[in-house]
């Protein structure tokens, strides 16, 4: 996965999914940070190097049949 810990490079995405995650998963996520949300829904924050990168993740969590809510650039 193409995450980037270089504060100066890539955007950082916001990126809301509905249920829950299983636990065999969280390690897949590395640095993503995985915000539970009061609806059901989780929260994925994490930094993005480039458009590609971001596709790539989110096709992963289709792929999964992980339902996405919606996805928000939140930072350059």
């Amino acid at each position: 996965m193409a995450l980037t810990n270089n504060q100066d490079s890539g955007s950082t995405y916001q990126i809301r999914i509905k249920g829950a995650l299983p636990l065999s998963l969280t390690d897949w996520f590395g640095d993503i940070k995985i915000l539970p949300q009061e609806n059901s829904e989780l929260l994925l924050v994490g930094q993005f190097l480039d458009q590609a990168a971001l596709r790539g993740f989110l096709e992963n969590l289709w792929n999964l049949n992980i339902t996405i809510v919606s996805v928000e650039r939140i930072k350059k």
